[in-house]
């Protein structure tokens, strides 16, 4: 095994400092009576004490004073989520404790409000050049512009998956390059499925489309992962021709894992009429 750079080494350790310090903001921040603890005369600090903290999470005293010193120790999944219960974390924060670990950030403990899709339809309809849609975490389309009616076959009905149709809607016909784009989109649900591996659904997904399409199923037992960067694609229209676009991809709301996907036209003097 390779050693470690002094960049990573670094890195680690500035890691290891801001989750020491953020600890010990949020144990400054609770009084004992907040957790349930009583106390007997004043005390020489606000706050909770280490001890009180470890306590309450079911660990060693000495185990987690090493923890808020920022030392390399390895945590566990169920211990973070104990200390977050114990210092009272919102859901960010616990995803942020998550990160400072160097630990896989969780799914919510509870389920995000559902999306405005009408705020999602009025920015795709109005702000944006191009075919657009808003994909949430199962890749739901949840909203979706007239150019992505027209050209990539999306439909704005509701109870339409990007990723299913991709493969056996008539949103794949679309792609000149179908291979290429059905291997990159599987890499890519393949990588935000990495992120949420206690969720079901998933696999679900996945079960159910390698079934009903070999060509998912091969690609999905490749295990490839890539991330969402600018891609060129290639689209046929029975009007326009060819037209070859940069798809982009950006995050819109992390918590409930939505995504917003923007076909950009080469240029903006003179667009083909699809997307007028």
């Amino acid at each position: 095994m390779d050693a470690p750079t002094p960049a990573r080494t670094d890195s680690t350790k500035k890691r290891r400092s801001q989750l020491a310090h953020f600890l010990r903001s949020r144990r400054a921040g609770l009084s004992p009576e907040e957790v349930g603890l009583a106390t007997a005369g004043r005390r020489a600090r606000v706050g909770l004490r280490r001890e009180e903290v470890a306590v309450l999470a079911g660990v060693s005293a000495s185990w987690y004073a090493w923890l808020e010193q920022g030392r390399p120790i390895k945590v566990s999944d169920g211990i973070l989520d104990a200390i977050s219960r114990v210092l009272r974390l919102s859901e960010l924060e616990r995803v942020h404790l998550y990160r400072l670990a160097d630990a896989n950030p969780p799914l919510p403990l509870s389920s995000p409000g559902l999306p405005d899709t009408e705020v999602f339809q009025r920015m795709v309809d109005t702000q944006l050049l191009g075919p657009s849609c808003v994909i949430d975490r199962y890749w739901e389309v949840l909203a979706a512009n007239q150019q992505a009616v027209d050209v990539l076959g999306l439909r704005r009905d509701g109870n339409h998956n990007f990723l299913t149709s991709l493969f056996t809607g008539s949103h794949g016909r679309q792609y000149l390059d179908r291979p290429q784009v059905a291997r990159q989109m599987t890499a890519r649900f393949r990588l935000q499925a990495s992120y949420g591996a206690d969720d079901p659904r998933y696999e679900q997904m996945a079960d159910q489309l390698s079934e009903s399409e070999p060509q998912f199923a091969e690609l999905w037992a490749r295990h490839e992962v890539e991330e969402c960067v600018p891609t060129t694609v290639e689209l046929g229209h029975p009007r326009d021709g060819r037209l070859p676009f940069v798809l982009f991809t950006m995050d819109l709301d992390e918590a409930a894992c939505t995504r917003l996907l923007v076909y950009l036209p080469p240029g903006v003097a003179g667009p083909p009429s699809a997307w007028q």
